[in-house]
């Protein structure tokens, strides 16, 4: 088992400084590297692409970030994709903007060789808007916690499988070397942003193994996992019986959500100096 745990599809809002909005649209207009798909005097919008996938996207609406009191700027990227020429265009960009904020952040970990078809993934406390999808055979492939365009998203899914069907010829090949490969990903938006090192507490994660139970109990479990319609109608006394038990019981030697906090842990310092330097600091 390997685990990883990095930054992915950061964006980040900003304005301009006035002395440096020309050296900006001189930048976006000059680089090789950056293809232009909207240009105007007071709104741009452009990328860079590797083999046609979009690497960094950046878009300035004056009028649009006017009309809404929000900052004009915005620059879209997943740091784990930059290529040395994505790297130093940032790195000329972020110098000319001020009141950099980070409006959204995926928090990502990757359990390699470990087969998570079978774990538990709940929020803790309060119910949230739930999705799953499942293979012909019942076994999970993607999970979902809270609705897409909520301030928070919590996914788990088939990295491998995810890759091998839309990824490069590189990122198949990649991906063709584990046997599984797995992410559970955070999604955060505006104010969770700042949320980001604790949001791994909010979640139950490990796999689903109550044979130590009763029938009934394993029962109850399978509504509160994978029926949510089923699991409203259980007495609110039962669903907090079972709530506690699914938090607390043991279903493996190996505690795959401490593993995932300790490694949070000691990658913090690494990951707080990035987001710091994507939000100008």
């Amino acid at each position: 088992m390997e685990l990883k745990v990095s930054l992915d599809n950061i964006t980040i809002t900003a304005y301009i400084k006035n002395r440096k909005l020309l050296a900006l649209k001189k930048l976006v207009e000059s680089h090789t590297a950056i293809s232009i798909q909207t240009a105007m005097t007071d709104m741009f919008r452009a990328s860079t692409r590797d083999g046609g996938q979009v690497v960094l996207h950046m878009e300035y609406d004056k009028i649009k970030g006017q009309a809404f009191n929000a900052r004009p700027f915005r620059l879209e990227f997943n740091p784990n994709k930059l290529r040395s020429v994505d790297t130093e265009i940032i790195d000329t960009i972020i110098p000319y903007l001020e009141d950099i904020s980070i409006s959204r952040v995926d928090l990502a970990f990757d359990l390699f060789e470990v087969d998570c078809s079978e774990f538990i993934l709940e929020k803790k406390g309060r119910p949230t808007a739930t999705k799953e999808f499942r293979s012909d055979t019942g076994k999970l492939e993607t999970k979902y916690l809270g609705a897409s365009h909520s301030e928070k998203q919590i996914r788990l899914y088939n990295k491998k499988k995810e890759q091998l069907e839309n990824g490069t010829e590189k990122e198949k090949e990649s991906a063709s070397q584990f046997q599984h490969w797995w992410r559970l990903e955070f999604q955060l938006r505006s104010r969770s942003v700042e949320e980001i090192f604790e949001v791994i507490n909010t979640v139950i994660f490990k796999p689903f193994k109550f044979e130590g139970l009763s029938v009934e109990g394993q029962l109850y479990l399978l509504a509160l996992t994978r029926d949510k319609a089923v699991w409203n109608r259980v007495s609110k006394n039962t669903r907090t019986k079972y709530k506690k038990i699914l938090e607390t019981y043991q279903t493996s030697d190996v505690d795959y959500l401490g593993l995932l906090k300790d490694l949070l842990k000691h990658e913090r310092p690494r990951l707080e100096k990035q987001l710091a330097y994507y939000g100008g600091r």
